[in-house]
């Protein structure tokens, strides 16, 4: 995989990435970035619809509470609380003026890299070595790598924290470092978002 340095804000009318978000857990069916019909801005919520309905419960666990800037995604399926069968996920996501960096304010040990493998990329036994090593070889030029977590589906059953890639530093401060350089490139033609991820529960592996 190749890393480019390219520093990407999400805007209302960007609705390509946040289509790669979604994209990563598998094939859309659909997805509509709801817009203001006066103005055609983002109302800051979008709906989307997977092939496989499978899909829908492993982006709603990668992806509901992960931040974006100063901001959370928030994301559920369509109707819930309601009384509504519908397959589609409802995602109400503040959209407009996100930079793809991590909004906490105190870095961690633990860097968590989002939107850079695909389920296809887990499957693959030869794909996933090679993405471990190119994660550890790039994170490594920013400080002291301890450990490199890929979580992978087992027996065909999503995991916590699948889509997801933990990199444990030595130090918050190379933590801080990778997260500055990381955020907002692109990885295989999808842009990384970052966030810093607690140690003890990283230790624990309670992703």
């Amino acid at each position: 995989k190749q890393w480019y340095q390219r520093r990407v804000a999400i805007t209302a009318g960007n609705e390509d990435q946040v289509k790669e978000l979604l994209t990563s857990f598998g094939q859309l069916k659909s997805f509509t970035l709801v817009k203001d019909s006066g103005t055609g801005e983002s109302k800051g919520y979008a709906f989307c619809e997977y092939m496989d309905h499978k899909n829908t419960d492993q982006a709603i666990e990668g992806l509901n509470g992960m931040a974006l800037g100063e901001k959370k995604l928030i994301v559920n399926r369509a109707g819930a609380g309601k009384n509504n069968n519908s397959n589609a996920t409802g995602l109400p996501i503040p959209i407009s003026g996100m930079d793809i960096v991590s909004s906490l304010n105190e870095a961690t040990e633990v860097l968590c890299l989002m939107n850079m493998i695909t389920l296809d990329d887990l499957l693959d036994d030869d794909e996933y070595r090679d993405i471990v090593d190119d994660v550890r070889e790039e994170c490594g030029k920013h400080g002291k790598v301890r450990n490199v977590v890929i979580p992978r589906p087992i027996d065909g059953q999503a995991v916590p924290g699948q889509g997801k890639i933990y990199v444990e530093f030595a130090t918050p401060e190379d933590c801080k470092k990778a997260a500055g350089a990381l955020a907002g490139r692109k990885f295989a033609q999808r842009v990384v978002v970052t966030s810093y991820f607690n140690l003890e529960k990283f230790r624990k592996r309670d992703f």
